[in-house]
Order: C-alpha cells, then sequence, then structure tokens
C-alpha cells in the first residue's frame, strides 16, 4: 500500500516546501510587478493623453480669441448700441427746467465822482475808494459809510472808521438773505432784533450784515485817529468788544464750548499783533480786513501787522461796529445804512 503526504503535511521539510511553493512565489511575484508596470504605464499613458487634450484646447481657445474676437465685439457693440437707442426711445429725458422767475436786479455802481469825502464832525479826509496792500483786488473796495467813534459821557472823539465792500458784492445784494427787498430802508438797516415785526421772516439790524459777511468777498473797516493815539488803546478798545461778543455768544448757545476756546485764545494772539508803547498819530491809519477767506488782517501804514485764521473773531469784530447794542459807532451804523439805502434807490432810479 502505497501511503501518499498532503504538501501540507508537518512532516513535509522545509526545503521540500520551498521547492515547491517557489515556483508559485515567483509566478505571483511577477504577476503583481507586471499588473503594477501595466498600471503605470496606463496612467502615464493617460496623463500624456490629458495633457494632450488640455494643451490641444488652450490652442483651440487661442484660435478663437486670434479669429473671432473681432467679429465678437462687433455684433456685441451693435447690440448695445440698438439696447440704448430702445430705451432711449422708450424712456424720453425730461427737459431742463426753465427759470421763469427773473433773477434780481444788480445793484449799479457809479464810478467816483471824487476821490475823498470830508467826515462833518472831524473834517478828515475819507477815501472812497480803498486798496489795501496784503490782499489780491480784482477792483478797489467802495466807500459805503463813515462815522466817528466817541467814549465816556464827554463823547470824546477817538477816530473815524470808513466801512468798504468789494463791489462784486454790492452789485449781486439781492442775492443776500435779507437784501433782496426793492427798497431796503434805512429804517430796516437800522432796526434792532429785539423789535417786533409784522412779519417774523424780516431780517433787519445787525442780522443783514451777519449774512453779508457770509459771502466769500473783502470787507474793510479803516480807522483814522482824530487825535494822536497808541495801539495799546485801540487793542484793548477791540479786545474789549471782542470778549463781550463771544461771551454773550456761548451764553446764547450761537457758538459752542469748543469755538469759545479757540476765539478765546484767538483774541489772546490779536492782542499780540500790535506793539506796546509805540504811538498813532493823527494823519496814519489802521485798517481792519475781512478777507474773502474770511480770516483777519491787520494792516498799519502799509505794514502788515498779522493776520488771524479765525472766522469767528474775524466776523465778531466787524458786527460789533453794528450791533443791535452798544455798537462801537453808531454814527458808522447811521451812515452805512444810508449808503446802503442810497445803492437802492439808485438802482430803482435806474431801472425805472
Amino acid at each position: 500500500m502505497i501511503r501518499t503526504r498532503s504538501l501540507l503535511s508537518p512532516a513535509l521539510k522545509p526545503r521540500q516546501l520551498s521547492r515547491t511553493t517557489a515556483p508559485l512565489i515567483i509566478s505571483s511575484r511577477y504577476y503583481n510587478t507586471s499588473q503594477n508596470q501595466n498600471q503605470h504605464q496606463n496612467q502615464d499613458k493617460s496623463k500624456k493623453s490629458d495633457y494632450g487634450f488640455r494643451n490641444g484646447f488652450k490652442e483651440v481657445i487661442s484660435d478663437i480669441n486670434l479669429k473671432w474676437t473681432a467679429p465678437i465685439g462687433l455684433i456685441l457693440s451693435i447690440g448695445v448700441w440698438f439696447y440704448v437707442q430702445d430705451q432711449v426711445k422708450s424712456n424720453p429725458t425730461t427737459p431742463h427746467l426753465k427759470i421763469t422767475e427773473p433773477l434780481p436786479p444788480t445793484i449799479i455802481l457809479n464810478q467816483p465822482t471824487k476821490d475823498h469825502i470830508i467826515d462833518p464832525a472831524t473834517q478828515l479826509e475819507i477815501p472812497v475808494e480803498l486798496n489795501p496792500d496784503h490782499i489780491t483786488l480784482n477792483e478797489s473796495l467802495r466807500l459805503v459809510g463813515s462815522g466817528v467813534r466817541t467814549v465816556s459821557f464827554l463823547n470824546v472823539k477817538v477816530y473815524v472808521a470808513g466801512f468798504y465792500a468789494d463791489p462784486r458784492v454790492l452789485r449781486a445784494l439781492r442775492v443776500v438773505p435779507g437784501w433782496n427787498d426793492d427798497d431796503l430802508t434805512k429804517e430796516k438797516f437800522l432796526s434792532s432784533a429785539n423789535k417786533t415785526h409784522d412779519d417774523d421772516d424780516i431780517i433787519g439790524g445787525e442780522a443783514l450784515i451777519r449774512n453779508l459777511l457770509a459771502a466769500p468777498a473783502h470787507f474793510a473797516i479803516r480807522i483814522a485817529p482824530v487825535r494822536p493815539t497808541d495801539f495799546t488803546h485801540l487793542r484793548d478798545g477791540f479786545c474789549r468788544s471782542l470778549l463781550s461778543r463771544i461771551k454773550k455768544a456761548s451764553q446764547t448757545g450761537t457758538i459752542s464750548e469748543i469755538d469759545l476756546e479757540k476765539a478765546t485764545e484767538s483774541i489772546n494772539t490779536f492782542r499780540g499783533f500790535f506793539p506796546t508803547g509805540v504811538s498813532v498819530p493823527k494823519g496814519k491809519s489802521l485798517t481792519l480786513i475781512r478777507t474773502s477767506s474770511q480770516t483777519l488782517v491787520i494792516e498799519y501804514d502799509g505794514k502788515k501787522l498779522g493776520e488771524l485764521d479765525d472766522k469767528i473773531v474775524a466776523r465778531e469784530l466787524f458786527l460789533a461796529y453794528f450791533a443791535d447794542q452798544d455798537p462801537i459807532s453808531i454814527k458808522l451804523k447811521e451812515s452805512v445804512a444810508e449808503g446802503f439805502s442810497d445803492l437802492y434807490k439808485a438802482t430803482a432810479t435806474t431801472s425805472s
């Protein structure tokens, strides 16, 4: 009886097992290696194919861009043009509004017939035109009115002040709020803000000058001493008026606390413009200029004493001469009121 042993029998020797299974193992390894190589080859072919496809696609797009850019752009442009024309026809543009109300008539300014006028209270000569040295002018500033400044109960005459304005703003007075009346009366100009009017919309008194100073134009007040004085005396008078007005404006809420603080500092700067212990003889003049940029320039005898970039201080210094209560010079205020009234009367006469 022949005995057979299984290949898996424990009795089978390792060497015999190795010889028996070696072909199987080698065959398996060869198969796996061959399969891996085939996979790599297929992947390489796939990559090459994909790379070639992408390159071909780019070439096609490039050809389209080169060959069809101009025709496509032309077609789109034509389409957009027809679309716009269709929209214009379906939505016609609203015609421009026409101004049917005529603009206010321009104030007529006649050429001065003389170089100066004589102040009746002091007999000082007041030039009718002013050309400050430190501002740029298209036309000479025009004198609107002048008046003497007096102090104490004895009415001691200190100086004569003249108020000048840019001719451009004088011609366009009727476009300034409150100035668009056919006839600006002296009474309206001198009326107080506390006075009751039948119409609450009426602007009069100090408010008229406030609105006028809002215009981007040059204004000036020329001061000519009646008797010898000094810069300290003039400076103290200006600063007292400024501090009083700034304080009152703060109390009434017209200016903020920040503006009050800035204005106080500006007044201290303004005080430093005036040399101490220097006299101002009769015959010389000091000019306060509120520029079109709303700065304050101080000139004396053709020299610039200083420039202050504070529109509140510049405005309040000029308004102090036209205040509803206790103006610096009531004579100046009355003369300016008459000067503006005469401008309106002259224009009305010319128009008729």
